[in-house]
């Protein structure tokens, strides 16, 4: 099938393309990868009137350590992560296992977290690390929390005048555990999916968007042993199916496990 018409912008700032989505707002549509969007096009699941691709808009790139937390701009790609050893273990781990080299080569940060797939990576690591996601319009700059940020599949906090401009991820490394599974192997849409970081834990593929355990948490921080977590997060997990809910349970214990014995 073919995309729908659409009016094609390429701004040259961030000052452009908040000016952009000011104007145009609902009916417009960002292009950050392209990696989830060009589908829908061309499916017409998505038909949006305007398209701004944020392809060379500068301030939206690059990886700094700035007030104590580690700032990634929402166009870095996902393949650049992946090689840096200046971001977290975690991240990089878990970024390995999104889609196949060509994906990772031109999949965003901003756009993976925006189209907010509940069997995605990023989303689900934003929530374990308790990441700030930070936007911009031309009312300024606003700061999210990853837990509020995802409201459902495919639905975000993003008012539709706003650009995700970077994510926000605390400095220092702390014990990680990251394992999913998936129907095809790596680089497949999550079955099933778990994260955790220092005692935080997320599960993500089995809901409407990932989930925190904070019971499973509070055993963690009591250094319950991991024969008694799949039980507690059993019954934590937020899911229509059973199968998913073993799964992730069981990906649960292996997590907390590696957690451990990083820490």
């Amino acid at each position: 099938m073919k995309p729908p018409p659409f009016e094609y912008y390429r701004p040259g700032s961030l000052d452009e393309a908040v000016q952009l989505m000011a104007r145009y707002g609902p009916d417009a549509k960002i292009l950050a990868g392209g990696q989830s969007l060009l589908p829908m096009l061309a499916m017409r699941q998505a038909q949006p009137k305007h398209l701004v691709d944020l392809q060379r808009v500068g301030e939206l790139a690059g990886i700094r350590n700035a007030d104590g937390r580690l700032r990634i701009g929402a166009m870095v790609r996902q393949r650049e992560i992946e090689r840096d050893s200046s971001v977290p273990p975690l991240v990089r781990c878990a970024v390995r296992h999104i889609g196949n080299f060509e994906v990772r080569n031109r999949g965003t940060v901003g756009g993976s977290l925006s189209y907010l797939d509940p069997a995605a990576e990023w989303p689900a690591v934003a929530l374990a690390m308790e990441a700030v996601i930070v936007t911009a319009s031309q009312r300024g700059r606003r700061e999210i929390a990853a837990r509020d940020f995802g409201l459902g599949p495919h639905t975000t906090a993003l008012a539709a005048d706003e650009v995700l401009a970077e994510v926000l991820l605390p400095a220092g490394n702390a014990g990680f555990g990251f394992a999913e599974v998936t129907r095809r192997g790596v680089g497949d849409f999550a079955v099933a999916g778990a994260v955790c970081h220092g005692a935080s834990v997320a599960v993500f593929g089995v809901g409407q968007r990932p989930q925190r355990l904070p019971g499973v948490e509070a055993l963690v921080s009591a250094g319950q042993p991991a024969d008694g977590l799949a039980e507690s997060a059993a019954s934590e997990i937020d899911t229509t199916s059973e199968y998913r809910r073993r799964v992730a349970a069981a990906l649960v214990v292996r997590v907390v496990t590696e957690a451990a014995g990083r820490r």
